[in-house]
């Protein structure tokens, strides 16, 4: 398909194309736009300056005149669309709209600004007054639509009407394009109309594209939050409506304003904007394309008689399989020629006729071939074509397909199109457009389908999604998923045309109980020779899978999938890395030998090894082989044999025999934002090169027992890397399981790492110290220093970043194991080197409270406490009220609120933690401003206002509660 390699959003936006780069309201701009008085008021009657009507004043060019008048009819808009719709991402923008009814307060602007979903925005006037902007209308196909707003609560400017001349758009006419231009509150830029029967322009696949139109064209160079902006005559009329423009020249394209000023006129007269359509695309083609397809001579100089000034005529370029126009018999490339007798060259033309025959049929006639074929078409209302519902379940959005979808890629006009996947489907690529086609084995064409099959889904059963891509309607994909009611809620948005609001109605989840009916599963036995006692470990290795339904404590992936290794069958305990299990805030499902997929919930989560344990319900499991693997308590040497048994990348089984080369201390760089990382942990790693190719594998001594599980240790979101975890470190944990208890741990809550001797003498070490520790370790002439220290531990303001440790309860510290002593102590007597001096403390140790307990969502924001990657990596802690995930489209997002601030006051009240926090946002009234009192991650304070919006960011907490199926609770929303 040719581009013109335009952007339709001028608007500035980071959803947006690329060329288009996103200024965002920052927070003085929030402050200074709410200082208005609110007790003034003005006159009942607002006088209207005409500005065609100026009359010239002397020395004063006519342009400054003109542009000057409209100024106070020009407004800046700023806005959000919270959640995603058709093929706009949600987001926080800016653009420009213009007056065009005082008395009523309507504001027009482009389709791609009101967009076609859920809006929210307020629109800035010339003296910034803000007042408060609902959608009113948006055309079904068209980039225009209308915002209505109370001219009651402009209190201090009297409020100008720009008048629509749509007739006055001319090849030639110098114009001006006034807007809020590269996010400034006001630009003019001069330009001239070139051409005023362009086609369309193509934005590209996935956006927005308008049809059946003409499109202005001019030489002028914009810049994101143009969009909407009035474009001017001499005499202070607007000609046009700027819409999109290229990014890589000085070219612009403007909207005509003959279907606006009728759209205008019904709304003003009370009426609905009837739209009818026939889901046929029409391309303007010149005269000389149209003799190529088979125009006659004759027929061609009756059309330039009775159109003098035309240069072509309208072809059709697509119908819809199943529309109006293709069950008529239209075909593609048929050149239109008469509707009801009438000759047809022109879009308004064509709409006028489709707009007036809603309900009815038209007869048409079309040239094809040289031939002349009369059809008569039914018309159909558009804007009952336009989806105005939308579901939202576990982050994905769904919704009809839409017309404007449909048409951009000749699709019929039905199907489920999923627009945003969401965390709960994210091996679903829906930047190529998804279609759902079915749910297990029910057909889905609408969303009342999909809803009905959704919400009758059993929690955690493994569920089938079949789908393909608006771009590949021949191949369809299957997409396993398991789905809690817990995580992926169903709520429907409807468009109230009344508000202009899309209200919100929960779909009740009604899960039928299912019976668990044990399984019989075989896991594949390993029968190489070369695995020895190891090879019946590989019947241990079963695959985990972990979706986090929230992007918190640095964590923003949506899911994890790896293997884990059983070690209690007859209790169902599984062995897992915790680059697999990120958070305790998670959906866990095993599948065992590739048959059965079960889920699980997590037991326990180590703070700094890298280790967790989950358990399945052994129920669900009938007559199988599973073997639980017995770990070694043993510490691996140098040069001992090993034997690892793992799958390949084709799933099939296989042994690496090798030795232990080394054992090192791990050490991961701290990130930006902090997560979990693993510390204070030997890992242990093999003299075989093969090993680097696995993600998992089993690592057993000659006996059979495994001593090391080889596994994948997370330093960032997108790089890892892999060592062997010992087993001592799982034990003591695993025992507790056992016995049926709750593992209980305590911690110094500090970060070692290991230290020379000569730097620890250079640190103040003594010479009998370094003779002591030489005899005791001769292998390893070490010490350690403490590199950070949790904040809010019982050890911070005891020991200091850099001290150096050289005996724990009396025993020198020679090995990272040594520390392991903190898990069980209430408190230890370390000696430790600071200053160049030998000190004894008494420290305390603190219990581990298993991570997350609560969370408060507010403003589209995700607070929590200080989580203990953020504890290791600050040095102060301003609040105990941190912000951890910030949504798209929220009111967080908009007024610049972000994922690392510290929350310290909100309306002048502390929030120590987040109880005080808590209670201080539900007093925030709706649709008012909070000033919220923030420190950075790097202690830097400000203050922000965020205007809430309850209607799509409601208040609500969720804690943890060990009483409910998923251990979480949530709270009712305000």
């Amino acid at each position: 398909m040719p581009t013109d390699h335009a952007s339709n959003g001028a608007c500035t936006s980071s959803g947006m194309p690329s060329a288009i780069k996103r200024r965002r309201t920052s927070s003085r701009d929030t402050l200074e736009n709410t200082n208005a008085v609110a007790d003034m008021h003005i006159d009942d009657v607002v006088t209207v300056p005409v500005i065609g009507k100026v009359t010239a004043i002397q020395d004063v060019p006519k342009w400054q005149e003109t542009t000057e008048a409209s100024f106070g009819g020009i407004v800046a808009i700023r806005f959000t669309q919270p959640i995603a719709f058709d093929t706009d991402a949600p987001l926080c923008s800016l653009a420009t709209g213009f007056i065009v009814d005082a008395q009523r307060g309507i504001i027009l602007t482009n389709r791609h600004v009101v967009g076609t979903g859920p809006f929210v925005g307020e629109a800035v006037m010339h003296d910034h007054e803000v007042v408060e902007v609902q959608a009113l209308y948006r055309d079904p196909i068209h980039d225009f639509g209308f915002l209505k707003f109370d001219p009651s609560h402009i209190k201090y400017m009297k409020l100008v009407e720009i008048p629509l001349a749509p007739e006055q758009a001319r090849v030639g006419i110098d114009v001006r394009i006034i807007g809020n231009d590269a996010g400034e509150k006001l630009s003019i830029l001069a330009g001239s109309i070139s051409r005023i029967d362009r086609n369309v322009p193509e934005y590209g696949h996935m956006t927005y594209n308008d049809l059946n139109t003409f499109y202005l064209q001019s030489a002028a160079a914009l810049s994101g939050g143009s969009s909407g902006s009035p474009v001017i005559d001499i005499e202070g009329r607007a000609v046009a409506l700027q819409a999109g423009g290229r990014s890589h020249e000085a070219t612009n394209f403007f909207f005509p304003l003959d279907r606006v000023q009728r759209a205008l006129k019904l709304i003003q007269d009370g009426k609905p904007v009837l739209r009818g359509s026939i889901q046929t695309r029409f391309k303007y083609v010149p005269f000389e394309v149209a003799q190529k397809l088979g125009l006659p001579e004759e027929t061609e100089a009756m059309v330039r008689q009775v159109r003098p000034h035309g240069i072509g005529m309208l072809m059709v370029a697509t119908l819809l399989p199943g529309g109006p126009g293709s069950l008529a018999g239209l075909e593609e490339s048929d050149v239109l020629l008469r509707i009801n007798g009438d000759i047809v060259t022109h879009f308004v033309s064509l709409e006028d006729i489709l707009d007036s025959h809603i309900g009815r049929t038209i007869d048409v006639t079309v040239v094809r071939g040289g031939e002349t074929v009369e059809v008569s078409v039914a018309v159909q209302d558009m804007c009952k074509l336009t989806p105005s519902r939308l579901v939202t379940f576990g982050g994905c959005v769904v919704h009809d397909l839409s017309y404007q979808l449909a048409y951009t890629c000749a699709l019929p006009l039905r199907g489920v199109f999923m627009t945003t996947s969401g965390d709960c489907l994210p091996d679903m690529d829906d930047s190529q457009g998804i279609i759902i086609d079915r749910i297990n084995e029910h057909a889905v064409s609408n969303i009342d389908e999909f809803v009905e099959v959704l919400r009758k889904i059993p929690d955690h059963e493994p569920t089938t999604i079949v789908s393909y891509t608006i771009t590949d309607i021949h191949t369809k994909e299957s997409t396993m998923v398991s789905l809690t009611h817990q995580w992926n809620q169903i709520n429907m948005y409807t468009h109230n045309n009344s508000t202009g609001l899309w209200d919100r109605t929960k779909i009740k989840w009604s899960p039928r109980p299912t019976d668990i009916k044990p399984v019989n599963v075989r896991l594949p036995e390993l029968t190489d020779p070369r695995a020895g006692k190891a090879a019946k470990l590989m019947q241990s290795i079963v695959s985990v899978f972990c979706g986090f339904p929230l992007s918190i404590e640095g964590i923003n992936k949506p899911r994890a999938a790896d293997y884990g290794v059983v070690v209690d069958a007859a209790r169902g305990l599984v062995v897992v890395s915790r680059r697999t299990v990120l958070l305790s805030l998670c959906d866990i499902y095993i599948t065992i030998a590739n048959s059965l997929c079960i889920p699980a919930t997590l037991r326990f989560m180590h703070p700094e090894h890298n280790f967790a344990i989950i358990q399945y319900d052994t129920k669900r499991i009938g007559d199988s082989n599973i073997c639980a693997a017995t770990l070694s308590t043993k510490r691996p040497q140098q040069g001992d044999p090993a034997y690892m048994v793992t799958f390949n990348r084709t799933s099939n089984t296989m042994c690496v025999n090798t030795v232990v080369s080394d054992m090192w201390d791990i050490s991961i760089t701290p990130q930006f934002l902090p997560h979990w990382r693993c510390t204070n942990t030997e890992t242990v790693h093999y003299e075989s090169k093969l090993l680097s190719d696995f993600r998992f594998g089993l690592v057993g001594d000659a006996d059979g027992c495994v001593q090391c599980i080889w596994m994948p240790f997370m330093k960032t979101h997108k790089l890892d890397m892999t060592a062997g975890l010992p087993t001592r470190y799982i034990l003591p944990a695993l025992d507790a399981l056992r016995r049926d208890e709750e593992p209980q741990l305590r911690r110094l809550c500090i970060e070692v790492e290991p230290l020379s001797l000569i730097a620890a003498r250079a640190g103040g070490l003594s010479d009998s110290r370094l003779e002591e520790i030489q005899h005791a370790n001769p292998d390893r002439n070490m010490l350690f220093i403490i590199q950070r220290i949790e904040l809010l531990s019982k050890a911070h303001g005891v020991l200091q970043d850099l001290d150096i440790i050289v005996s724990i309860n009396g025993k020198l510290m020679l090995h990272i194991d040594d520390l392991n002593v903190q898990y069980t102590h209430d408190a230890l007597d370390l000696v430790i080197l600071r200053n160049r001096s030998e000190m004894h403390l008494r420290v305390e140790t603190t219990a581990y409270d298993g991570g997350v307990n609560k969370l408060v969502f507010w403003s589209g924001a995700i607070f929590q406490a200080p989580y203990m990657a953020l504890r290791q990596q600050s040095s102060n802690a301003p609040s105990g009220v941190y912000c951890t995930d910030v949504a798209s489209g929220s009111p967080a997002d908009q007024y610049e609120l972000m994922a690392s601030y510290w929350i310290t006051h909100i309306n002048g009240v502390a929030t120590p933690d987040l109880a005080s926090f808590e209670q201080a946002v539900r007093q925030c009234p709706d649709r008012t401003y909070a000033r919220v009192r923030i420190v950075s991650f790097d202690l830097e304070p400000a203050v922000l206002t965020v205007k809430t919006c309850y209607h799509y960011w409601p208040t609500s907490t969720l804690t943890k509660d060990a009483s409910t199926e998923s251990g979480w609770r949530s709270s009712n929303e305000n």
